[in-house]
């Protein structure tokens, strides 16, 4: 379902269902690509900022906070996405001759919209979101996916809240990644 706001249509997502089973995730592939943590944070910052610049994110206005999440967790899938093909998932890896892809999920809020972005080494897609258990409303303003590059994401929602939260597909997964973001941490 596509809504018009100022002539822009927006796309309505799922609503997130918080009752589904949720495990923790205890990946620690950050320390096997041989580059040290400094090192990841300035590649991953100046890759999210060279997105930003490339599709003009709201160029009038001033980033009033740049958000990482506060809560990660895998969950089951509530859609009914079929199982992953490992043959064909065989050939996406976080290096593609010894460079490290970027990850990262960050949350930026602007006066007036909340712009979501994500890169990983598997192709991304945003598939459920509440903003204070409201309906949320938003369109995808980048998604790209490249073996060199790894996938990208850059999303933004309509509306305002204190906690965001976000299921996110990574590749063919059977599960998801919620990313929980609190936007005002006094309320």
């Amino acid at each position: 379902m596509e809504v018009a706001f100022e002539g822009i249509a927006y796309e309505k997502l799922p609503l997130v269902d918080l009752d589904v089973p949720v495990s923790t995730s205890n990946s620690n592939r950050g320390k096997t690509s041989g580059i040290s943590s400094d090192e990841r944070i300035a590649q991953d910052t100046a890759d999210a900022d060279n997105i930003l610049k490339l599709i003009a994110v709201c160029p009038n206005s001033h980033i009033k906070d740049i958000l990482s999440p506060e809560e990660k967790y895998i969950i089951e899938n509530r859609f009914n996405i079929r199982k992953a093909n490992s043959a064909g998932m065989a050939g996406i890896g976080m290096r593609n001759n010894g460079m490290r892809k970027p990850h990262y999920t960050r949350l930026l809020i602007f006066e007036k919209n909340l712009i979501f972005q994500a890169a990983c080494c598997l192709p991304l897609k945003l598939i459920a979101a509440g903003i204070d258990g409201n309906i949320v409303y938003g369109r995808t303003l980048y998604t790209i996916h490249s073996d060199e590059n790894g996938g990208k994401l850059v999303y933004e929602f309509m509306g305002k809240g204190a906690e965001v939260i976000i299921d996110l597909k990574r590749g063919e997964s059977t599960k998801v990644q919620r990313l929980i973001f609190l936007c005002d941490k006094n309320k």
